[in-house]
């Protein structure tokens, strides 16, 4: 079976940070945007999600000898290459406590909804999925694909990301949330029309959905975009001309066989994005908020194994930091060791 819906046949170009590459309107060089679930992540309350990744990062160390062993071996946590080594210990203890089966879980679904929703061969279901996609089907019966993961930009922001879906809502509509009719007492209570429609995997029925401020940002965002085709540099309005007032949620907690639809605010959302996110990235770009004018210091700062290379004046130097830093040691800092005693045996010379 085909796909009904329009897919991109070439890759979206994108920098080595991931950030998609986009030609501005009357430009002619790819410049690369900001993406959009980065640009509205400034103002996301992080606090659940830091506690959540510690627990983790415990769980692992926890279960993983050789992760324990190898972090015992750090000297100095403050060395930037040591530093770099602590990362990689604490983003597999992370996976060794199945941090990353969440994500993993979560992007295998959102393939599973793709496929049935583009009318494809939904594949092999593992058994304890099948009631969430059974779930799926039932809660999106009366709603109707207009199109999906479509690539969108905001050019006077400059980002750009892809929504999950726009979707057409039921025959005859449905009722808006009470807080919505409250706001708009003169407006017919029915909503009609097409909606930037999310699908979230992570959480519990119980405990919702963290993030909903972030959420409702990133689909305001999408609501007042375009779309945008790489191969041609070309923008065309959003498919079905959604609703820039409201969207859904339609909360799929992994293995649950629930599913929830949930009215998000995205007015609201846009309103922080527009007007306060960019203000936000612009203060912490500032350089000119400090200024060190006095400076003490009662034992001598103790200097990086780079500097100590640098500094070093005789070959026995280079050996000495050598056996000192053995355990921490790396190619980045033999080069360096290589180069300085390539410049004293010059001196020499």
């Amino acid at each position: 079976m085909t796909d009904p819906f329009n897919t991109v046949a070439t890759e979206l170009p994108r920098d080595r940070w991931g950030r998609p590459l986009i030609t501005p309107p009357g430009e002619t060089e790819a410049v690369p945007y900001t993406r959009t679930t980065t640009f509205v992540g400034v103002l996301e309350d992080t606090y659940h999600l830091g506690l959540w990744q510690m627990r983790m990062v415990a769980l692992g160390m926890a279960s993983r000898r050789d992760l324990q062993l190898a972090a015992s071996a750090i000297s100095d946590p403050k060395d930037r290459f040591q530093k770099r080594t602590l990362n990689d210990i604490a983003k597999s203890a992370m996976e060794a406590a199945a941090g990353s089966a969440a994500a993993t879980t979560g992007t295998a679904l959102h393939t599973f909804t793709e496929n049935i929703d583009r009318g494809l061969p939904v594949g092999n279901i593992p058994e304890e999925f099948a009631p969430d996609l059974k779930a799926y089907k039932d809660i999106t019966a009366d709603f109707t694909v207009v199109d999906i993961e479509g690539f969108c930009v905001h050019d006077g922001l400059r980002v750009g990301g892809s929504y999950d879906r726009i979707m057409r809502l039921p025959v005859g509509g449905l009722r808006a949330p009470e807080w919505w009719i409250e706001q708009h007492p003169d407006e017919d209570p029915i909503i009609e029309g097409s909606v930037i429609w999310d699908l979230k995997t992570g959480g519990s029925m119980e405990a919702g959905l963290f993030g909903i401020s972030k959420i409702a940002m990133q689909m305001g965002t999408y609501g007042n975009s375009v779309n945008y085709d790489h191969t041609l540099g070309s923008r065309t309005p959003l498919p079905g001309n959604p609703r820039k007032d409201l969207g859904i949620v339609c909360h799929l907690p992994a293995g649950s066989g629930q599913a929830q639809l949930i009215w998000v605010d995205i007015a609201a959302g846009w309103e922080m994005t527009l007007h306060i996110a960019p203000e936000v990235h612009a203060w912490r770009k500032r350089k000119d908020i400090s200024a060190p004018f006095r400076a003490a210091s009662a034992t001598p700062l103790e200097l990086t194994i780079p500097e100590q290379i640098k500094r070093a004046d005789s070959y026995a130097v280079l050996q000495a930091i050598f056996a000192e830093n053995r355990l921490v040691w790396t190619p980045g800092l033999t080069a360096l060791a290589t180069a300085r005693k390539a410049e004293l045996e010059t001196v020499r010379s």
